[in-house]
């Protein structure tokens, strides 16, 4: 098993930063047998997608990119393999390029994000929006979901309108390429500037998080 944790905040050593690595580290700690990888947004360039559909296209197999050997443990998942998703490519060149090696390894999902004006921040939402050209791939049409996603929800506290915008984009995004929310949490208010952990997370199964 193989799990990605993405963090989708602007800052590289901000809340999501500390909380992102701590989750990292429990995961290596409980399940030292199964991979984990780390992915920020912060660290990598990716432009917002500019809605041309290029990516509805098949590309050819000599221009699609090549998978890992293996063993590697960012080796496809069965699901991504077992479609068409990689024929299906964004003609930008940037680092959503690398996000997309992380989360098509990834059987388990975990996206920590800071909360923006209910929203995801515009560094995340470029990563949602370049989620297209699974759009486009079956790998949407298979009705057996073999992944999930977690989502963190990380911030000072004091939201009156909720979540519902961030989850919407989230659930949305990551489930035309095969991920399905498992979980919320709810860190607003929980963890301090230095990363401290204040008090638990408060928890929605199955998401559709009201804030507090």
């Amino acid at each position: 098993m193989h799990r990605t944790v993405l963090v989708g905040s602007p800052r590289e050593e901000g809340r999501c930063a500390h909380l992102a690595e701590e989750i990292f580290e429990a995961c290596i700690e409980d399940c030292p047998q199964d991979g984990v990888s780390l992915v920020s947004v912060a660290s990598l360039k990716v432009a917002p997608c500019i809605g041309c559909d290029r990516c509805k296209k098949v590309t050819a197999p000599e221009d699609a990119p090549s998978e890992p050997e293996e063993g590697d443990p960012l080796h496809p998942h069965a699901l991504v393999s077992e479609s068409d998703a990689q024929a299906h490519q964004c003609f930008l060149s940037d680092g959503m390029q690398e996000v997309r090696k992380h989360l098509d390894a990834a059987d388990h999902l975990i996206v920590v994000s800071p909360l923006y004006f209910a929203g995801p921040p515009a560094q995340l939402k470029a990563v949602f929006d370049r989620m297209q050209p699974y759009f486009w791939s079956d790998i949407r049409s298979r009705t057996k979901r073999r992944r999930t996603f977690e989502l963190h929800v990380v911030g000072d506290g004091g939201n009156p309108y909720g979540f519902a915008p961030l989850e919407g984009c989230a659930r949305s995004a990551l489930g035309v390429s095969g991920f399905r929310l498992e979980r919320a949490l709810d860190w607003m208010g929980c963890v301090d500037e230095t990363g401290v952990i204040m008090e638990d997370a408060e928890e929605h199964p199955g998401g559709t998080i009201h804030g507090r």
